[in-house]
């Protein structure tokens, strides 16, 4: 210790006492992370990825109830293109209304099944779309059990609306219901849907020059082989 205290006492130190950390300081980091405030960030950043979903996804609806048979058809688009559609046979008897409200309540179940949070609806029948906003009132049994389920499923949605299309507009959802009606005594599980780019006069001469290309090659073939 002698020897330590004559080697620095050629140097100039200065001794500083060592503060002590402040206890606001710990308090606040405490609270920074305890759980509650974990699940307040949570909250939080649920709440950021929820905004992309506040453009409502639009659901278009139409029944057919004919000679045919009966029809469910709706077609679910979201702003950035991607697209739901659905044609429904129903093998039971329902008049129209009946159908407007199955096709409604399919359409609101594929949109709650898939986690779709902001819904606008767009059905060409006015008197379901004032009957599910309240302008109507329904004194059928039958019609009020539909608008209570209705009702029910609109629960599950943050932002829903309803108003009423012109039937040109809905032309996707009533082929699609229509479709449904005539095929409801066919087994058949889905229908592809083909798709023409060219008339057949081009196509089919198309084909024949690959053909008559293909041929000509094979002759030629034939003559160096022998």
């Amino acid at each position: 210790m002698e020897k330590w205290a004559i080697r620095l006492s050629t140097y100039d130190i200065t001794y500083d006492t060592r503060t002590a950390i402040k206890s606001q300081v710990l308090a606040d980091f405490v609270a920074n992370f305890s759980p509650g405030q974990m699940t307040d960030d949570d909250r939080k950043f649920q709440q950021v990825l929820s905004r992309v979903d506040v453009k409502p996804w639009m659901l278009y609806t139409d029944g057919a109830s004919n000679v045919n048979g009966i029809g469910l058809g709706l077609v679910l688009k979201s702003l950035q293109g991607d697209m739901v559609a659905q044609s429904i046979c129903c093998n039971f008897k329902a008049i129209n209304n009946e159908a407007e409200y199955e096709t409604l309540i399919m359409g609101l179940i594929i949109a709650k099944d898939m986690k779709i949070k902001n819904i606008d609806v767009n059905c060409d029948s006015l008197l379901i779309v004032n009957r599910v906003k309240g302008s109507y009132e329904s004194k059928d049994p039958k019609m009020v059990a539909y608008l209570d389920i209705t009702k029910g499923l609109t629960n599950h949605f943050d932002n829903f609306s309803i108003q009423q299309v012109l039937r040109e507009k809905n032309v996707q959802a009533d082929a699609l219901a229509g479709l449904g009606a005539v095929f409801k005594n066919l087994d058949l599980n889905n229908i592809p849907v083909v798709h023409i780019v060219k008339p057949s006069m081009e196509r089919l001469v198309l084909g024949s020059e690959i053909m008559a290309l293909e041929q000509r090659d094979d002759d030629i073939s034939e003559d160096a082989d022998n």
